[in-house]
């Protein structure tokens, strides 16, 4: 296993607005391409918007194709122009502290582990505790969610599970 980002990991795209609604997606492996940002962001970022990223240099170009601005925070720096990444990095640290309680996830099914910490996330921001339980039958009758076990077994990966191991060949 291999220190920060390498193809043994799995990158999760976060991307919170100013209304606290989040976007959790995966988006590959290794460092994220200005391709694999734009195919997660294209829909949920309308042009003339401005992002706050880090200083990767794929989201310089994603945002030139999403027609947005954007103020990247180097390495080491907490603020630039009163812009800052605080929120991104609190949430990446819930994320990191709740997913721990699996004691390891599923590439496969981590789509929808990330769906449900983004559910929880919403009722924590949007709604008063006591009337979480009502909201969530609410939503799932609303939403007539079904699965089978063939759905779950049948799921493809989201990203290409064999690249750790293609330099062993």
């Amino acid at each position: 296993m291999y220190r920060g980002i390498s193809n043994e990991q799995v990158c999760v795209l976060v991307a919170i607005d100013e209304n606290n609604r989040i976007l959790l997606k995966v988006i590959g492996q290794e460092n994220p391409t200005k391709k694999e940002i734009w195919r997660a962001c294209h829909q949920h970022i309308k042009p003339n918007r401005h992002v706050t990223t880090d200083s990767k240099a794929a989201y310089v170009e994603a945002c030139k194709q999403l027609d947005c601005s954007v103020v990247q925070i180097p390495s080491g720096k907490r603020t630039i122009d009163g812009y800052s990444l605080g929120v991104i990095n609190n949430y990446h640290s819930e994320l990191k502290t709740w997913m721990r309680r699996f004691r390891g996830v599923s590439t496969k099914h981590l789509d929808g582990y990330l769906m449900w910490f983004r559910f929880m996330k919403y009722l924590a921001y949007q709604m008063e505790s006591n009337t979480h339980t009502g909201h969530t039958l609410k939503y799932s009758i609303s939403n007539r969610v079904s699965m089978t076990i063939s759905d779950i077994y049948n799921r493809p990966f989201p990203i290409d599970i064999f690249k750790p191991y293609q330099h062993l060949s």
